[in-house]
C-alpha cells in the first residue's frame, strides 16, 4: 500500500471511517484526562499497511494539571514496564536505546533530544546503551544498517527507538504518545519510506515510542472539510508538513516527560 499517501503514524487514527473488527481489536479508556487507545493488529495482512502487534496510544490535552501529569508518567511506566518484560521475559534487560531523526530541525529533533538524557551506563555495568545515528541525508547510509554495526559487537536484549511521528489531526499535535512492538519504518508518515527498524531485520526485539510533532498541509485541510461537513474532494498532491509554533518548547517539554519514565524503568 506504499502508494497511497497516508501522511500519518497514529494507529488508532486509521480507524476513523472504516471498519476495525475485520483487522484489529481496539479498547479505548480515559483516565484523568488521558485517553489511552490499544490498538491489536491481528494480521500483517491489512489495508492500512501496519504489522501485525500491538500499538499503544496515549492522547492529552493540558499536561500543566499535576494530577493529568502523573496520570500520564504513571501509565507510561506501567505500560513500558510490561511491553519491556514481554519482549525480554527479563526485569533488567540490557537495552540499546535509538533516537532517531535531525537535532538541528525542532520538530524531527525528539529521539536524539530524549537520548541524551538517558542514563548510559553501558561502560562500566553493559546493560544501557545510547545511539543517535543521525539522518541518512548526512551519513549517508541507512539507519537500520547503523543500528545493526552496533548490535554485531555490543549484545543488547532490546532495541527501544524514539522517533518524531505524523498525525492526521491537528487537535493531536504534540498531543499523543504511540509506542508500539512492531518497529518502525522511518518516514513513512510522510512517504518517505527507509529500510524497517524491527526484530526480523535487527534479529533483536525493538519497542518504538514516538511523539506527533508534525501534520501534513493535506491532512490539516481534510479535517477542516469534515468537520465542517464541506462535501469537497482534495485534489492537490501537497508534501508540504507543519507543526506548531510553540514547537521548540513543547518539544523540551516532552524530551523531559520521556527520559524521565524512561530513566525509571531502566
Amino acid at each position: 500500500m506504499k502508494n497511497d499517501k497516508k501522511y500519518f503514524d497514529i494507529a488508532d487514527e486509521l480507524f476513523q471511517k472504516k471498519e476495525t473488527s475485520r483487522y484489529a481489536k481496539i479498547n479505548k479508556f480515559n483516565k484523568n484526562g488521558i485517553m489511552i487507545n490499544e490498538t491489536t493488529f491481528l494480521s500483517s495482512s491489512n489495508p492500512f499497511n501496519k504489522e501485525k502487534g500491538t500499538y499503544c496510544s496515549f492522547v492529552f490535552d493540558n499536561l500543566e494539571y499535576k494530577k493529568t501529569y502523573d496520570t500520564l508518567t504513571r501509565y507510561l511506566k506501567k505500560y513500558l514496564h510490561r511491553f519491556v518484560l514481554d519482549l525480554t521475559n527479563k526485569e533488567k534487560p540490557s537495552i540499546l536505546f535509538v533516537g532517531l531523526g535531525n537535532e538541528n530541525y525542532i520538530p524531527d529533533s525528539l529521539g536524539p533530544k530524549v537520548v541524551n538524557q538517558i542514563n548510559a551506563n553501558y561502560f562500566f555495568k553493559k546493560q544501557i546503551g545510547c545511539l543517535t545515528p543521525g539522518v541518512m541525508a548526512t551519513t549517508g547510509m541507512e539507519t537500520s544498517d547503523i543500528i545493526k554495526g552496533v548490535l554485531k559487537t555490543h549484545e543488547y536484549d532490546l532495541v527501544i527507538v524514539i522517533d518524531s511521528l505524523a498525525t492526521s489531526s491537528i487537535y493531536r499535535l504534540n498531543k499523543t504518545i504511540q509506542i508500539t512492538d512492531t518497529g518502525i519504518q522511518p518516514g513513512s508518515g510522510v512517504n518517505n519510506y527507509r529500510k524497517r527498524i524491527d526484530k526480523k531485520e535487527l534479529k533483536t526485539s525493538v519497542l518504538t515510542i514516538g511523539i506527533a510533532t508534525v501534520i501534513s498541509y493535506r491532512k490539516i485541510i481534510e479535517e477542516y472539510l469534515s468537520k465542517n461537513q464541506v462535501d469537497l474532494e482534495v485534489n492537490f498532491d501537497s508534501q508540504l508538513v507543519l507543526t506548531s509554533k510553540e514547537i521548540e518548547h513543547e518539544i523540551d517539554y516532552l524530551t523531559l516527560i520521556l527520559s524521565e519514565v524512561l530513566n525509571d524503568i531502566i
